[in-house]
C-alpha cells in the first residue's frame, strides 16, 4: 500500500510539473528571462519526479533516498517562497506542488529509516 501511495505522490508531482510547463507557455513570453527560468523550474521538477520514481522502485538505495529527501525539501522551500512572492501561501499552484513534494519527502525519509 505504501508503494502505491508513493507512486501516487510521484504522479501528483508529474502533474504539477506538466501544469508548470503549460503555464510557462501560456503566461510567459518566449525568449524572455522569465520564460527561460520558468523552463528551468520545469526541468528541475521533472528531474525530481524522475528521481522519486526511481527511488520508489529501489527502497534499499540510501544515497538516492538522501538525494530525493534534499530535493523534495528544497522544493517545499521554493514553493513557500513562491507563495510569498505572489502574496498567497494558499495559491493552488503552491499548495499542489507543496503537497506533492512534502509527500515525497515523507516517502524519502521512510526509505532512509527502513532496514
Amino acid at each position: 500500500m505504501n508503494k502505491i501511495l508513493d507512486r501516487i505522490f510521484c504522479g501528483l508531482m508529474a502533474l504539477a510539473t506538466l501544469g508548470h510547463l503549460f503555464g510557462t507557455f501560456k503566461f510567459t513570453q518566449p525568449g524572455t528571462g522569465l520564460f527561460v527560468w520558468s523552463l528551468a523550474g520545469v526541468l528541475a521538477a521533472a528531474l525530481l519526479t524522475a528521481l522519486n520514481i526511481l527511488r520508489s522502485g529501489r527502497p534499499q538505495d540510501k544515497p538516492l533516498a538522501w538525494i530525493t529527501l534534499a530535493g523534495n525539501l528544497g522544493w517545499v522551500v521554493i514553493v513557500v517562497l513562491f507563495g510569498l512572492s505572489v502574496g498567497n501561501l494558499f495559491d493552488f499552484r503552491a499548495v499542489f506542488h507543496g503537497l506533492a513534494a512534502a509527500g515525497l519527502a515523507y516517502f524519502s525519509l521512510r526509505s532512509l529509516l527502513a532496514r
